[in-house]
């Protein structure tokens, strides 16, 4: 850098007492503080990281190495797909969507009515609130597969089976997010209305609910994407849909036809995203 004398060297600003100082001590970008905390949380990643692969004797160097025999079954079993059964793979695929969507409407449904139950701006008990807000939690903290196994077990195999578990996980998602709408837009409007002597049913109809719609639907968007993937997961342990019929494929060893399964389930799914993505800007804006 060169400063006014024409000399090469740091730039130098004036500094208390009629002193000078370096510019690049001046203007820091990252503290040393955060510079040191980054460096400390790197290290105990990468501690962290040996400490795994040794405990589950997991080899990444060998992982790598072994890509080829990974790419020669992709490209000589699964690739090219099949196109000979496209009549089943779309009656597959639109019972998916009828599972996601049927699911997730059912669960909208509940998830409104807990979630009346479960807000504080509404329901004025802190006991029955605990209990609704522990129910969902326990409701959404259990994975879907997990129901689908228990419903397998006492149902058995078909779409009923999907469908019931994809309800269970929404509900408890759904009464989580509602009534976190719900108490946010109380916060906003009730004491206003409560003040001017308003009902509660009227304030709930006419004021909560227009507030907190456009995030219900959000959500509601949001569930439906995350349910039709969810879908062909539980289709693959016996709950209908897609799922059923690429496992049923990969035991039969075909895999070209499971590969034309697989390229459909990408299909919807990023094609259900695009929408639900440009649905949800619409609604908030």
């Amino acid at each position: 850098m060169i400063n006014k004398q024409g000399a090469r060297g740091p730039l130098k600003t004036p500094g208390p007492a009629g002193g000078t100082r370096n510019f690049e001590d001046k203007i820091r970008i990252v503290s040393r503080e955060s510079l040191k905390a980054s460096i400390v949380f790197l290290i105990i990643l990468i501690v962290f990281f040996i400490g795994s692969t040794g405990f589950t004797r997991f080899n990444p160097i060998g992982a790598l190495l072994s890509q080829g025999e990974f790419w020669d079954f992709i490209f000589t079993d699964f690739v090219p797909p099949s196109m000979g059964r496209l009549g089943s793979l779309f009656l597959a695929v639109m019972q998916t969507l009828y599972m996601a969507l049927g699911a997730t409407g059912i669960s909208t449904v509940l998830a409104l009515f807990l979630s009346f139950l479960g807000s504080s701006a509404i329901t004025r008990s802190p006991a029955l609130n605990a209990c609704i807000r522990t129910f969902a939690s326990i409701l959404r903290n259990i994975p879907p597969l997990v129901w689908a196994f228990i419903l397998v077990a006492a149902f058995g195999i078909g779409t009923v089976v999907g469908v019931l578990s994809l309800i269970v996980g929404t509900t408890g998602y759904l009464t989580r997010f509602f009534i976190e709408i719900l108490d946010e837009a109380a916060d906003e409007t009730m004491e206003p209305l409560m003040a001017a002597g308003a009902a509660m049913p009227s304030i709930v109809s006419q004021a909560l609910l227009p507030e907190s719609m456009p995030g219900f639907i959000a959500w509601i968007l949001y569930c439906v994407e995350l349910n039709i993937r969810a879908s062909t997961i539980l289709g693959m342990v016996g709950a209908g849909g897609i799922g059923l019929l690429l496992m049923g494929y990969i035991k039969q060893f075909n895999y070209a036809a499971a590969s034309t399964s697989i390229f459909a389930v990408a299909v919807i799914i990023i094609g259900v995203n695009l929408l639900t993505n440009y649905l949800r800007k619409q609604i908030m804006r």
